[in-house]
Order: C-alpha cells, then sequence, then structure tokens
C-alpha cells in the first residue's frame, strides 16, 4: 500500500505559518524523520514531482514506501507559505524553519500529528536542502541546532557557479558587480538539467509564463546573496554534526572537494558525485541514486547515535 500524504499549516513566529507536506509510511521502518527544503524558485512540490507519463519522480513518497518518515516544508516567503511584505534574511527564514520541524516533531513523538501514526517518542530530526535549501538547513543548524545531521543538495559553500550561454565568460573572477550584471546571460537549462532528461519536463521546469505545481512564484530577498563567494560558510563552519554534500556531474559550484573544507567541525563529512546529473538531482535519470544515499546517511546517523549512547561515562 502507498503511503499516504497529509498537508498541515505550522504556525511560527510573526504570525506566519508555514506549509509542510508529511509522507506517512504504511509501517516506519525506524527513528529517522527527513525533513526536505526546496531551493530557489521552487516548493515543497519539487520533492513530489508529478510528470505525466513518467512516473517515479517523487523523492518524498519513494522514501515513505520504504518506511521512511518524510515531510517537505516551504520556506517562509515561498510557495503556499506566509510570503511576509517585508524582505527576507536568512537569520528569518531559517528561525521559521527550525520553529516548523521543532513543532512537527513533537508531534510526531507525542502521536498527536496523525491519528493512524503511533507516538515516536525517539524521533530524530534528519535536514536536507535543495541548493538554497542547503544553505538554508545550514544555517538552522548553526543558529538552531535543529537537526541530528544535515545535507546539502547541491549547494556551494565556496562560490556558487552557473553555466553560461555560448560566447561569455563564467563567473569566477568576476565581481560581484559584474556577477549580477551577467545573471541575464546565465543558462538556467544547462545549469539544472541533464541533456537525457525528457523534453518536456525541462520546458515545464524553465516555463515562466505558466509555473508548474512544483516551482514557487516568490524567493525570498536573501537567495541574492548566495551568489557570494563563500556565502553562508560561517555557519556551515560551525556546524558540529554529521554532514552529507551532494553534487551533480554538472553542478553549480566551482570546485566540489573546496566545499568539504567549509565544514571543518563536522564530525563526520562525506560527499556523493552523482553521475549523469545536472543541479536539479530529481529530474535526472540517475536520482535514485540520491535517494538512496540519503536514505542509508539516515541509518548511518542513527546507528552511530546508538552505539554513542552505549559508550560508559568517562570520568
Amino acid at each position: 500500500m502507498p503511503c499516504r500524504r497529509v498537508d498541515r499549516r505550522i504556525d511560527v513566529d510573526g504570525g506566519a505559518s508555514l506549509a509542510v507536506t508529511a509522507y506517512l509510511p504504511e509501517t516506519v521502518s525506524g527513528d529517522a524523520v527527513l525533513f526536505l527544503f526546496p531551493g530557489g524558485g521552487y516548493g515543497r512540490h519539487y520533492f513530489d514531482l508529478e510528470l505525466d507519463g513518467h512516473p517515479d519522480h517523487s523523492q518524498a513518497r519513494w522514501h515513505a514506501d520504504r518506511g521512511l518518515l518524510t515531510v517537505t516544508v516551504d520556506h517562509l516567503g515561498v510557495g503556499d507559505s506566509t510570503v511576509p511584505e517585508q524582505p527576507l534574511d536568512f537569520a528569518q527564514v531559517a528561525a521559521a524553519g527550525d520553529a516548523a520541524v521543532r513543532a512537527v516533531l513533537d508531534q510526531l513523538r507525542a502521536g498527536t500529528f496523525d491519528a493512524a501514526v503511533p507516538a515516536r517518542p525517539g524521533a530524530v530530526a534528519i535536514g536536507a536542502g535543495q541548493s538554497m535549501g542547503g544553505h538554508i538547513v545550514a544555517w538552522m543548524q548553526a543558529a538552531h541546532e535543529t537537526f541530528a545531521a544535515v545535507s546539502a543538495l547541491g549547494s556551494s559553500f565556496t562560490q556558487t557557479r552557473l553555466v553560461m550561454r555560448s560566447g561569455r565568460h563564467p563567473f569566477r573572477g568576476l565581481s560581484m558587480r559584474e556577477v549580477y550584471a551577467a545573471m541575464a546571460d546565465v543558462d538556467f537549462v544547462a545549469s539544472f538539467h541533464w541533456h537525457e532528461e525528457p523534453a518536456e519536463f525541462i520546458a515545464a521546469d524553465m516555463d515562466r509564463e505558466n509555473l508548474p505545481p512544483w516551482r514557487s512564484a516568490t524567493v525570498p530577498a536573501c537567495a541574492a546573496e548566495l551568489m557570494e563567494p563563500f556565502a553562508v560558510a560561517r555557519q556551515a563552519a560551525a556546524i558540529r554534526v554529521p554532514v552529507l554534500l551532494v553534487y551533480g556531474e554538472q553542478d553549480v559550484t566551482v570546485e566540489p572537494l573546496a566545499d568539504l573544507g567549509v565544514f571543518r567541525s563536522a564530525p563526520d563529512l562525506a560527499m556523493l558525485m552523482v553521475p549523469r546529473s545536472a543541479h536539479m538531482h530529481n529530474f535526472a535519470p540517475t536520482r535514485h541514486l540520491v535517494w538512496a544515499r540519503l536514505e542509508s546517511f539516515a541509518e548511518q546517523v542513527l546507528a552511530q547515535r546508538r552505539l554513542a549512547a552505549a559508550v560508559p561515562a568517562g570520568d
């Protein structure tokens, strides 16, 4: 039997609320709860892609069908969540995300989130974000210690690099004024999509006139800061839980191995390079490699926590 999808609104400070969708397995396999956050220009439905004639593009359902409690979240200022009139900074977006995660986790632990889901008193939050979502997850962890482990999917912590149209130079080495001016010359299709993906997927994703269900019409103002070198690097350096970085074969970071070095306080650090994938991994033919690695990461985190709890206390 497939998982059930349950939509909720979670109240956060300032009279705002975040839209979340929980994917509830028929049988929960463990204590991990995977929280997924979308990238800039996308909403939480990016993790539940429904594409005519092309099944099996829903990451959230794939996890839940294997017993992993999965929750997708629209950031403050994104998708179906409250969109404040004033510009948002990373601290505000991260605080709202932290509040939503804690509220959902508390309800799952108490058994009050959904009548069909028994209480999971040992539930543990794992945070994963695509692109901008990975930066916000990192900020959440540094500022609020929201998660037991975090994963950033296609997020650059050195400098974001996008593919430029033919004849234009890449961003590397440009001043920030030149970077912002060059955004009109970015080839978003080449940056975001691998050439093997069905043309109708790409066309739908790139359609700015008729946004598909997985896109968001709004993006927090702070997203522009992610074009600057080492954006969110200070927050990443403060993270003291296991970290998994995932990049497609063609992604938006200058040097993936350099991004590893930013997480200098992480006790456990891993990276996956995904073949035949561009930046938006869930469209790629190799998307299952990402999903499977996230699941094994969550299982590893729980196993390490159990082993650590069994170690006798020192003097």
